[in-house]
């Protein structure tokens, strides 16, 4: 989801603001490989990717920009998978994030 999305920062923001404390995010993104020579690949080819793809972005931290949001991440698993017989397995992560403050 936060692939495709232009502004994922402010995207973010707006879920943290309108979120109780406490509240969930529950996310499930492919994100840039920790790989540098698979990363170069996939910042040279999301301009193409993107144009074709709906806006999705190879290459993005997601992590990085839930936390950079105000998200405490609770649980994250990171791991490689192919949603499709002919995609090679690519960098995913899947987890639970809540907003700071009150109960969980």
């Amino acid at each position: 989801m936060l692939c495709s999305v232009p502004e994922p920062g402010h995207f973010l923001a707006e879920v943290h603001r309108v979120l109780k404390p406490g509240g969930q995010l529950r996310f499930f993104e492919h994100v840039r490989s920790s790989s540098p020579l698979i990363g170069v690949f996939q910042d040279v080819i999301t301009p193409v990717w993107g144009a074709i793809g709906g806006g999705c972005h190879l290459n993005r931290d997601s992590r990085a920009v839930i936390e950079a949001a105000g998200f405490q991440i609770d649980d994250l698993d990171r791991f490689g998978y192919a949603p499709l017989k002919f995609v090679p397995a690519h960098a995913h992560i899947l987890g639970r994030a809540h907003k700071p403050g009150g109960a969980r």
